[in-house]
């Protein structure tokens, strides 16, 4: 197998259980710089800042951070309406969020009132017409099992699936990495036997792609493995067992 092709799997095996941790720190990387921007009165800094980290939120919680700390930014530079708009946009995402920094009373009123305002118009949203139709509920369903009925009730727990994925691809790479660890000393080998100077030449340059193949696969194998412990001992502590009962 040619050392390329196999990177080229390594990258595509490996990356997926990367992925999520590198988004996480270059989500707060930026973040952390927007921070130090705005301490600094670094403030066009700190909307770039801003602005790349929005492009790299994870879920609505990052965004809510961004647009709350892009308020704060617009209210010290005096852009106040678009400040407004930039703490409805986080209070929408987030409406319990909080202002990560300390700020004078007036952009903290302000703040304050787009949170009522936000919770006004969630309420409003909502509540259903007066004149909505109100479904029954249905009788099947509210259906309890009859006296002295008896259920067994059993525990399961969900088989986390990312653990067991990273220790197959770990499998998977530290297999392919030994495969070329040994073709690379088989090529060291023959180069040591070779009657010419090209064949040396060509073994040897062989047996180094190989070796470099081969310490990347494995590294990338230990990697997993050590990621898929991870995963398994945090799915392990978040899991919650789920009850069934059965007849």
């Amino acid at each position: 197998m040619d050392p390329r092709i196999a990177l080229g799997l390594v990258l595509m095996l490996v990356s997926p259980a990367w992925s999520q941790s590198a988004s996480a720190q270059d989500f707060e990387g930026r973040l952390s710089a927007a921070t130090r921007a705005y301490e600094d009165l670094e403030y066009e800094q700190a909307l770039e800042q801003l602005a790349d980290a929005n492009v790299m939120a994870r879920d609505d919680g990052d965004r809510a951070r961004v647009a709350i700390y892009r308020g704060l930014v617009l209210a010290d530079l005096g852009r106040r309406q678009e400040a407004l708009s930039a703490f409805r946009a986080g209070l929408t995402l987030r409406p319990d969020a909080s202002l990560p920094a300390k700020v004078s009373p007036k952009v903290s009123s302000d703040f304050e009132e787009m949170r009522r305002q936000v919770q006004r118009e969630q309420a409003r949203g909502s509540r259903p017409p007066a004149d909505a139709p109100r479904s029954m509920p249905d009788a099947r369903l509210a259906r309890t099992p009859p006296p002295g009925a008896q259920g067994e009730v059993r525990s399961t727990r969900s088989t986390p699936v990312l653990p067991l994925a990273l220790l197959g691809t770990g499998a998977v790479l530290g297999g392919v990495g030994g495969y070329f660890g040994l073709k690379s000393r088989s090529n060291v080998s023959a180069a040591r036997d070779a009657a010419f100077h090209s064949d040396r030449k060509a073994h040897l340059d062989s047996a180094r792609g190989q070796a470099l193949a081969a310490n990347v696969l494995l590294g990338a194998a230990v990697t997993a493995a050590a990621s898929a412990a991870i995963t398994w001992f945090l799915s392990e502590k978040d899991a919650s067992p789920r009850a069934e009962v059965s007849p």
